[in-house]
């Protein structure tokens, strides 16, 4: 792939630091921060490095848009391996817990969700059972306060 936009230098020192695989990935060899992603130091500011390697072979991103790595290889910067979508699709595609709990479409109890309270997913069997139970137990506390 050839550079669009990064001068001959930066280019040069930003591929001196990359390291193809034969799984596609090009492994970013420079400084990995603590989510294993590559950092850069362009212009004086550090920046991630499958960003510039975006930034370079294929133009500026829109505003809206976020770099998603397609391999799941944070410290690859293969431009292949890079694609544009928005944060919430790339926070749903993530292992983060409100990702997972997102794509769940089933309770623990294998039941489906079938209902929404605000952004609260639930099923209606495990709901009702759960509200005879706490009915129950309400109605025992009364009688012994003798209410």
């Amino acid at each position: 792939m050839e550079n669009k936009t990064l001068s001959k230098e930066h280019y040069e020192r930003f591929m001196s630091f990359v390291k193809k695989q034969q799984n596609g990935c090009w492994e970013w060899q420079g400084y990995l921060d603590k989510d294993g992603y590559g950092t850069f130091l362009l212009l004086r500011k550090p920046r991630r490095a499958h960003r510039v390697s975006y930034y370079a072979h294929c133009g500026k991103k829109p505003d809206k848009l976020t770099v998603h790595h397609k391999c799941k290889n944070t410290s690859c910067v293969n431009p292949k391996h890079l694609e544009l979508m928005t944060k919430k699709e790339n926070n749903l595609l993530s292992n983060n817990v409100g990702a997972i709990n997102a794509r769940k479409t089933h309770c623990k109890n294998g039941h489906k969700f079938n209902k929404k309270y605000g952004k609260q997913r639930y099923c209606s069997i495990c709901q009702s059972e759960k509200t005879k139970r706490l009915r129950i137990k309400w109605n025992k506390k009364l009688l012994l306060e003798g209410v």
